[in-house]
């Protein structure tokens, strides 16, 4: 609850208590955080809002255990718009930020600060509504489907939580704890309307017993005919350890307008009703009814305190209580006769005629690349008004302005608006924009970076890549971190144009202040590309490239940060606009990095400038710019197939190889092995080097693996453009396997003597490849 992290913010605070309480589990933990987040540990009003909901929770646990039961083979408790209705709006990200839990509750969470006061009252936009009645659980007003609502009032105790019309809700006594519940009562608030029903499921809430079948279900059925509501409890199916069959029943059944009668029977056997002046005389009655006129819900409130004079009140109801029965051998049917549930629509109050809205326009200062904004003139005798846009009423915008996200750059898009009053609409005006471009059209996408200073879990240096200026980076908690390195792996070749550093936006601990920027192909060899020195604080921090240099890599060298630490939200690096990127390792150039690519590099190993099949597209595979496919180069693609690879803590890249023969002198037809040794071996996860030799001395046998047996053979006997020859051994690791640590045996290289000979053979070119493509001569 309120996150691990954080605290002492009030408002979110509460905001986390009201939507999980939705949820099918909460926990409090607050190891990093700078305050408890107990519901009470804020003192007020936020102890008294916080147990209004958790008393909630606690009374629709009979609800939340029968979705749970559904959730076994079917829908799951917490679930997706597009579950319950699938469409075009629904199977995109309009609907991100709520859900419905189980088939009756629609949670639209406050998970922004949209039109918010110092209290914390604000409004919930882009609520869509499925087809059907919807209503507000704490007002009772209803709103039609179909539609997104806008401007929905959410004062801090409030959640937009909507109920759908019909529901059944099968409940208990609010409590503390499950042994406080009173399993000699079953209650359960409806919302009638034409048919509808729901199978309540019990069992003895500890064991695994129910796997067995041990379990009870009830079905409640509800149908409202002619203003004539008729509620059935059928008898309750099943058995289970510690199940209670003698139960009371309490309906709660929501209405808007007194009944003219209430009868009910158990069994076959009809019931004698007391009217109750008040609740409290309801309690003491076995058959009776109460008509709540005005329900308080805030009942929990810590006495005494100011949020307890704020009165909750919905639409009335009408609370109904039965005698004890055995609810396996008697059902239970309640009629309510002159059943009315019209709740008022408060959102239409003004008569009078309305004009087209005017000057109905999309400013070029509210065009953006993902967002438009279109404004208008008030219209008088408007009380809200709406706008349509891919099919979809957008409703209930009560400013003369609305914002829609979530657009495509440089893409035309069309508006209709329209005022809306009690008497009814305006004619529609329609308005037409396009997007603006992207401004991260030429950031690169898709960088991998480590850093040399440790960093704090959970928010490792993937934060600052991942285009989401909503998380951050930040180096390991309490430990100087200066002066350190991030190294990119632009993951494909680039011009480089610039570099926007996004700091925290507190602009605290771990801003970049003072470093040095370098540029690499290879990783390897890095070219000083100038200095930067930043103030401090959230604005965004620039470097450019002086003459748009060409390169996969780029080092920032930090050698100053606010107090010893790295932090930020986003680093974003430009190519040249207009410019191509050549994915590294795409050496057939058709955008993705696949066994394609690997089949290449293997035809091609060895394969040096020079070569007549080298200039051209497999140049562009010479990744490190050596003039040589080498081990490095095929790394590059064998790293990111199979799954990739999994880069955890792993030794420095290390070791020394010798080739060895048994004897240095060979006759003709001899078969000369050569012994590839490494010696304090570590993190090597691809090997390469050449071997030139002249072919009336000796001809290629094979290579035998050893300790490379895990690794893909990729060694090739090439005959250089240039009339030479020379033997490539490369081994590469293909995904995720094993590296190679220690002293190893990893192949014998075989050649036959051609005539007597002295072996003096000399490896050239030769590299070592650890996982994330650091390399080593030798």
């Amino acid at each position: 609850m309120d996150g691990i992290f954080g605290g002492k913010n009030t408002t979110v605070n509460i905001r986390d208590f009201q939507w999980k309480t939705f949820t099918p589990m909460q926990l409090n933990m607050d190891g990093w955080g700078s305050s408890q987040k107990y519901p009470h540990a804020q003192g007020e009003p936020v102890a008294s809002i916080n147990r209004n909901y958790l008393k909630l929770k606690s009374a629709l646990l009979p609800y939340q255990y029968s979705i749970a039961k559904e959730a076994v083979n079917g829908l799951p408790i917490i679930r997706a718009m597009f579950l319950a209705a699938p469409n075009a709006y629904t199977q995109g990200i309009a609907t991100q930020y709520q859900y419905l839990f189980g088939p009756s509750f629609l949670v639209a969470p406050i998970y922004q600060a949209t039109k918010i006061d110092e209290k914390g009252n604000d409004i919930r936009n882009n609520i869509y509504l499925p087809e059907g009645q919807w209503i507000d659980y704490f007002s009772g007003e209803m709103y039609a489907g179909n539609r997104v609502i806008n401007n929905f009032e959410v004062p801090i105790w409030k959640l937009p939580v909507f109920v759908k019309s019909g529901a059944i809700i099968p409940m208990v006594n609010p409590n503390n704890n499950v042994s406080e519940i009173d399993k000699a009562i079953r209650s359960y608030e409806l919302y009638p309307a034409g048919n509808s029903s729901f199978v309540e499921y019990d069992d003895d809430g500890k064991t695994e017993a129910y796997k067995n079948g041990s379990g009870a279900t009830t079905l409640i059925t509800s149908s409202v005919t002619d203003q004539n509501a008729l509620i059935t409890i059928e008898t309750t199916k099943g058995n289970f350890d510690g199940f209670v069959k003698n139960k009371a029943t309490t309906f709660v059944v929501n209405v808007t307008s007194e009944p003219k009668g209430i009868e009910a029977e158990i069994g076959n056997q009809k019931v004698k009703f007391t009217k109750a002046k008040s609740l409290d005389e309801l309690a003491t009655l076995q058959n009776g009814y109460f008509y709540d006129a005005a329900p308080n819900l805030n009942q929990f409130a810590t006495a005494g305190s100011d949020f307890a004079k704020t009165i909750i009140t919905k639409n009335p109801q009408v609370i109904v209580k039965l005698a004890t029965t055995d609810v396996t051998a008697n059902r239970v049917v309640l009629r309510i006769k002159g059943f009315e549930f019209k709740p008022a629509d408060k959102s239409l109050i003004t008569l009078g005629t309305l004009a087209t809205p005017a000057l109905a326009k999309l400013a070029e200062k509210d065009r953006k690349a993902f967002t438009l904004q279109p404004s208008w003139m008030k219209v008088k005798n408007a009380d809200f008004y709406e706008i349509t846009f891919n099919d979809m009423i957008y409703s209930t915008i009560k400013d003369t302005t609305f914002l829609f996200d979530g657009l495509k750059p440089e893409t035309g898009y069309e508006f209709k608006l329209r005022a809306v009053n009690k008497a009814g609409y305006s004619d529609w005006v329609s308005i037409t924009a396009q997007t603006a471009a992207n401004p991260l059209q030429f950031a690169i996408k898709g960088i991998v970076a480590t850093t040399t200073a440790e960093n704090q879990g959970g928010s490792g240096i993937n934060k600052m890549f991942d285009f989401d200026e909503d998380n951050v980076w930040h180096t390991k908690w309490g430990k100087n971190s200066i002066p350190f390195e991030v190294v990119m792996d632009l993951k494909s070749t680039n011009q480089l144009e610039k570099i926007q550093y996004l700091p925290r936006i507190d602009g605290g601990n771990g801003v970049l202040l003072k470093g040095s920027i370098s540029y690499s192909s290879d990783k390897l060899n890095w070219v000083p590309a100038g200095n930067f020195e930043w103030a401090r604080n959230n604005s965004i921090k620039t470097f450019e490239f002086k003459d748009h240099p060409t390169a996969g890599y780029i080092k920032i060298s930090v050698t100053d940060g606010v107090g010893g630490f790295g932090s930020g939200r986003e680093f974003y690096v430009f190519k040249v606009p207009g410019s191509s990127s050549f994915i590294s390792g795409d050496i057939n150039n058709d955008k993705t990095i696949d066994e394609n690519d690997l089949t290449s590099y293997r035809n091609y190993t060895g394969l040096r400038k020079g070569d007549g099949d080298f200039d051209g597209y497999i140049s562009n595979g010479d990744i490190n710019k050596n003039n040589l496919i080498d081990a490095y180069d095929i790394s590059v693609v064998a790293t990111q197939l199979n799954g990739g690879v999994k880069i955890g803590k792993a030794d420095q890249l290390s070791g020394s190889i010798s080739l060895v023969t048994k004897s240095t002198t060979f006759k003709k037809g001899d078969v000369i092995e050569i012994m590839v040794k490494g010696k304090n071996l570590a993190s090597v996860n691809g090997i390469s080097f050449g071997l030139p030799y002249n072919t009336e001395d000796v001809e290629f046998v094979g290579v035998q693996p050893l300790a490379t047996k895990q690794m893909e053979n990729l060694t090739y006997d090439r005959l250089h453009t240039s009339g030479k020859k020379a033997l490539y051994p490369t081994f590469v690791n293909i995904g995720n396997k094993e590296v190679i640590n220690g002293d190893a045996d990893l192949f014998i290289i075989k050649l036959k003597a051609k005539r007597n000979l002295t072996f003096k053979l000399k490896p050239v070119d030769g590299l070592l490849v650890d996982k994330t493509l650091n390399t080593l001569k030798f």
